[in-house]
Protein backbone atom coordinates (compact mmCIF):
# COMPACT_ATOMS: atom_id res chain seq x y z
CA UNK A 1 0.00 0.00 0.00
CA UNK A 2 2.75 2.38 0.84
CA UNK A 3 4.56 1.81 -2.10
CA UNK A 4 1.43 2.58 -4.51
CA UNK A 5 0.84 5.56 -2.06
CA UNK A 6 4.02 6.56 -2.96
CA UNK A 7 3.72 6.06 -6.74
CA UNK A 8 0.50 8.34 -6.84
CA UNK A 9 1.60 11.29 -4.56
CA UNK A 10 4.71 11.32 -6.74
CA UNK A 11 2.74 11.42 -10.28
CA UNK A 12 0.77 13.82 -8.71
CA UNK A 13 3.94 15.99 -7.52
CA UNK A 14 5.54 15.46 -11.93
CA UNK A 15 1.83 16.38 -13.18
CA UNK A 16 1.43 19.14 -11.13
CA UNK A 17 3.67 21.68 -13.13
CA UNK A 18 1.86 20.88 -16.26
CA UNK A 19 -1.62 21.40 -14.80
CA UNK A 20 -2.62 18.08 -14.23
CA UNK A 21 -3.84 15.37 -11.39
CA UNK A 22 -2.68 12.22 -12.13
CA UNK A 23 -6.65 11.27 -12.42
CA UNK A 24 -6.44 13.82 -15.36
CA UNK A 25 -3.88 11.84 -17.11
CA UNK A 26 -5.10 8.90 -16.64
CA UNK A 27 -8.32 9.79 -18.76
CA UNK A 28 -6.14 11.64 -21.43
CA UNK A 29 -3.75 8.36 -21.40
CA UNK A 30 -7.09 5.89 -21.68
CA UNK A 31 -8.63 8.29 -24.45
CA UNK A 32 -5.26 9.07 -26.38
CA UNK A 33 -5.39 4.92 -27.25
CA UNK A 34 -8.89 5.30 -28.44
CA UNK A 35 -9.16 7.53 -31.71
CA UNK A 36 -12.86 7.34 -31.62
CA UNK A 37 -13.37 7.90 -28.09
CA UNK A 38 -14.67 6.06 -24.94
CA UNK A 39 -18.35 5.98 -23.09
CA UNK A 40 -18.29 7.58 -19.84
CA UNK A 41 -19.02 4.32 -18.62
CA UNK A 42 -15.98 2.94 -19.96
CA UNK A 43 -14.02 5.44 -18.40
CA UNK A 44 -15.57 4.51 -14.86
CA UNK A 45 -14.78 0.93 -15.27
CA UNK A 46 -11.12 1.35 -16.53
CA UNK A 47 -10.58 3.89 -13.86
CA UNK A 48 -11.32 1.99 -10.79
CA UNK A 49 -14.11 5.20 -9.73
CA UNK A 50 -17.42 5.58 -9.03
CA UNK A 51 -19.50 7.49 -11.90
CA UNK A 52 -20.42 10.24 -10.14
CA UNK A 53 -16.30 10.73 -9.56
CA UNK A 54 -15.78 10.18 -13.19
CA UNK A 55 -18.34 12.95 -14.64
CA UNK A 56 -17.15 15.49 -12.24
CA UNK A 57 -13.39 14.93 -13.38
CA UNK A 58 -15.06 14.97 -17.27
CA UNK A 59 -16.85 18.13 -16.71
CA UNK A 60 -13.51 19.82 -14.88
CA UNK A 61 -11.62 18.78 -17.95
CA UNK A 62 -14.39 19.17 -20.70
CA UNK A 63 -14.23 22.81 -19.11
CA UNK A 64 -10.35 23.48 -19.53
CA UNK A 65 -10.93 22.16 -22.87
CA UNK A 66 -9.10 19.02 -22.79
CA UNK A 67 -11.55 16.80 -24.27
CA UNK A 68 -15.30 16.91 -25.67
CA UNK A 69 -18.47 15.15 -25.22
CA UNK A 70 -20.00 13.96 -28.78
CA UNK A 71 -23.06 11.87 -29.26
CA UNK A 72 -22.48 8.30 -29.37
CA UNK A 73 -23.58 7.67 -33.62
CA UNK A 74 -24.51 3.93 -31.81
CA UNK A 75 -26.35 4.75 -28.93
CA UNK A 76 -28.16 8.38 -29.21
CA UNK A 77 -28.81 8.32 -25.45
CA UNK A 78 -24.86 7.92 -24.83
CA UNK A 79 -21.80 10.52 -24.99
CA UNK A 80 -18.37 9.69 -26.50
CA UNK A 81 -15.16 11.01 -24.74
CA UNK A 82 -12.79 12.02 -27.09
CA UNK A 83 -9.75 14.53 -26.73
CA UNK A 84 -9.39 17.76 -28.13
CA UNK A 85 -6.47 18.80 -29.56
CA UNK A 86 -5.82 20.62 -26.30
CA UNK A 87 -6.00 17.38 -24.75
CA UNK A 88 -3.41 15.80 -27.02
CA UNK A 89 -0.68 18.01 -27.09
CA UNK A 90 -1.45 17.99 -22.83
CA UNK A 91 -1.35 14.40 -22.81
CA UNK A 92 1.83 14.25 -25.03
CA UNK A 93 3.68 16.34 -22.90
CA UNK A 94 2.44 14.34 -19.41
CA UNK A 95 3.28 11.05 -21.13
CA UNK A 96 7.00 12.15 -22.14
CA UNK A 97 7.61 13.83 -18.95
CA UNK A 98 5.72 10.71 -17.29
CA UNK A 99 8.15 7.92 -18.96
CA UNK A 100 11.28 9.79 -18.51
CA UNK A 101 10.13 9.24 -14.93
CA UNK A 102 9.78 5.71 -15.27
CA UNK A 103 12.89 5.23 -17.04
CA UNK A 104 14.32 6.90 -14.16
CA UNK A 105 12.65 4.66 -11.71
CA UNK A 106 14.39 1.67 -13.77
CA UNK A 107 17.75 3.32 -13.55
CA UNK A 108 17.64 3.52 -9.47
CA UNK A 109 16.04 0.16 -9.47
CA UNK A 110 18.18 -1.55 -12.00
CA UNK A 111 16.91 -3.45 -15.25
CA UNK A 112 16.12 -6.73 -13.26
CA UNK A 113 14.16 -5.72 -10.13
CA UNK A 114 12.24 -2.60 -12.43
CA UNK A 115 11.41 -5.36 -14.91
CA UNK A 116 10.09 -7.81 -12.29
CA UNK A 117 8.20 -5.21 -10.37
CA UNK A 118 6.14 -4.66 -13.79
CA UNK A 119 5.79 -8.24 -14.02
CA UNK A 120 4.67 -8.50 -10.52
CA UNK A 121 2.22 -5.73 -11.03
CA UNK A 122 0.87 -7.53 -13.78
CA UNK A 123 0.28 -10.71 -12.24
CA UNK A 124 -1.35 -8.92 -9.54
CA UNK A 125 -4.05 -7.15 -11.74
CA UNK A 126 -4.76 -10.41 -12.88
CA UNK A 127 -4.79 -12.17 -9.58
CA UNK A 128 -6.30 -9.65 -7.86
CA UNK A 129 -10.12 -9.97 -9.06
CA UNK A 130 -9.73 -13.82 -8.50
CA UNK A 131 -8.45 -13.87 -5.09
CA UNK A 132 -11.53 -11.60 -4.56
CA UNK A 133 -14.00 -13.80 -6.19
CA UNK A 134 -13.17 -16.80 -4.21
CA UNK A 135 -13.06 -14.33 -0.80
CA UNK A 136 -16.82 -13.52 -1.74
CA UNK A 137 -17.73 -17.28 -2.32
CA UNK A 138 -16.50 -18.08 0.56
CA UNK A 139 -17.98 -15.82 2.49
CA UNK A 140 -21.41 -16.38 1.35
CA UNK A 141 -20.69 -19.90 1.79
CA UNK A 142 -20.54 -19.19 5.61
CA UNK A 143 -23.28 -17.05 6.11
CA UNK A 144 -25.74 -19.48 4.41
CA UNK A 145 -26.95 -22.20 6.04
CA UNK A 146 -26.62 -25.08 4.70
CA UNK A 147 -29.97 -27.19 3.89
CA UNK A 148 -29.36 -29.72 6.74
CA UNK A 149 -29.26 -26.75 9.19
CA UNK A 150 -32.43 -25.74 8.23
CA UNK A 151 -34.40 -28.79 8.25
CA UNK A 152 -32.93 -29.46 12.01
CA UNK A 153 -34.58 -26.18 13.19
Amino acid sequence: MASGNTLVREAGRLLRPLGLTAAQFNVLNLLSAAPKGMRASELTRLLVVNASSTTHLLDRMEDRGLLRRANDKKDRRAWRIMLTPAGRSAHGKAAASYYAAMGHLSDHLGKAPYALAIDLVAQVQGAAPLAVNESLCLTKRKAKPSKQKRRAR
